[in-house]
């Protein structure tokens, strides 16, 4: 039987995905400030975003597979401690590269983090609210993208950047006063960690592809959104905070996105809605090249590719929960690894073209990369599959 409090710890969980969430995203807005006070270039800054999705990545693939064994209360309230030293080296940090290695622990803290914050859902959710549990935890990232990227910039603009790590690192300690409250869940008789049980989900059907639609979707948004801020303020002459109002706009529309775009993949169905998903985001990001000269026009842009971002995201978890629903925690472990996998090269890739190409070429670059994966997934998840049906209806009626 589950211990469920009477207090619900939902709040608290939500509230600890949007704290990572914010943390991830906060260094973009404030990348020419960070760089100003080390006396460096943003591209150097970048570094650390880089080593944050690495070592994310990473944690999620050899450390979030332990979550079972160790169990995912004590497993939270580890990573919100380690998260929490992180933030705070992160606001004192002398140097660029102890600032870097202060996010690559922020990193690891998140992919222990984020998994283990999901499967809580299921645990406190009572018998036939699990999505809905689940939906109501992942929307911390909307909190983080509406409320706390733009506060952090506002906070950067006011106190200073470091300030920003150091309100981070108090809104960490206070989820994790929440966290407290989770009951525990461990595996009695877990089994064996080998390298092939953890790469098992490459040989489940659609898993490969959908993998690689995810880390051509996170690879182009890390990119863009990390010097996307950069390239306006230097348009458009405009503040940390002013800038930060273009991550508000992503997550309004992101939000929306959450609340309506249910009717949309239940109309549609996931197969088809997905490519459709990635399409429009490829279209955002070309029209992010003249959007660019006015603000206005980039919180227009923003808010809707935050709301395909929202679809892209929805989709590609709901159709990977399926791919094989009895190993669905090793599945969505891998989608983290790849997520923040694509975060580290689509951050380190953009970087270098930002910088010796412009923005111009990185936009095109990533519009490329998601269109192709459209393309990709709409042959595998769709025609691969109506030519599959043609021919077993073809085969019954010769037969």
């Amino acid at each position: 039987m589950q211990n469920r409090n009477t207090r619900s710890p939902v709040p608290a969980l939500m509230f600890a995905v949007s704290v990572v969430g914010s943390n991830g995203l906060a260094l973009s807005p404030i990348l020419s400030d960070v760089a100003r006070s080390f006396s460096t270039t943003p591209l150097t800054i970048s570094t650390a975003i880089s080593a944050y999705g690495a070592a994310t990545a990473a944690s999620a693939f050899f450390l979030a597979a332990r979550i079972d064994r160790i169990g995912i209360r004590r497993t939270l309230l580890g990573g919100m401690l380690a998260l929490i030293a992180a933030l705070l080296l992160s606001a004192a940090a002398p140097h660029w590269l102890a600032l870097t290695l202060a996010q690559a622990v922020a990193g690891t803290a998140a992919g222990v983090i984020l998994p283990a914050a999901y499967g809580s859902a299921s645990l406190i959710a009572q018998p036939g609210q699990e999505a809905r549990t689940l939906g109501r935890v992942i929307a911390g990232w909307s909190v983080s993208l509406v409320a706390g990227v733009p506060l952090s910039a506002l906070i950067a603009d006011a106190i200073g950047w470091r300030a920003t790590y150091g309100v981070l690192a108090l809104c960490a300690a206070i989820a994790l006063l929440g966290l407290r409250r989770l009951p525990e869940r461990r595996a009695a008789h877990p089994a064996p960690l080998r390298l092939s049980r953890l790469l098992a989900p490459l040989s489940y059907r659609d898993v490969p592809a959908l993998l690689l639609g995810c880390l051509a979707f996170s690879s182009a948004f890390y990119g863009v959104y990390a010097f996307l801020a950069d390239h306006v303020r230097r348009l458009l002459a405009l503040s940390a905070g002013q800038v930060g109002f273009i991550a508000f706009a992503y997550g309004a529309g992101f939000m929306l996105s959450g609340l309506l775009g249910a009717r949309l993949i239940e109309r549609l169905g996931p197969r088809r809605a997905l490519p459709l998903a990635l399409g429009a985001a490829a279209l955002v990001y070309l029209a992010l090249l003249p959007a660019a000269q006015a603000l206005p026009a980039v919180l227009m842009v923003a808010a809707v590719w935050g709301a395909a971002s929202q679809l892209c995201l929805n989709l590609l978890v709901l159709l990977l929960s399926r791919a094989r629903p009895e190993e669905r925690g090793a599945v969505l472990g891998l989608n983290t690894c790849v997520t923040y996998l694509g975060a580290s090269l689509g951050t380190a890739v953009a970087g270098t073209l930002y910088t010796h190409a412009g923005f111009g070429t990185l936009a095109l670059s990533a519009s490329g990369a998601v269109a192709v994966a459209a393309l990709g997934l709409h042959w595998r998840l769709n025609a691969r599959r109506a030519a599959r049906v043609q021919a077993g209806t073809e085969a019954r009626a010769s037969a």
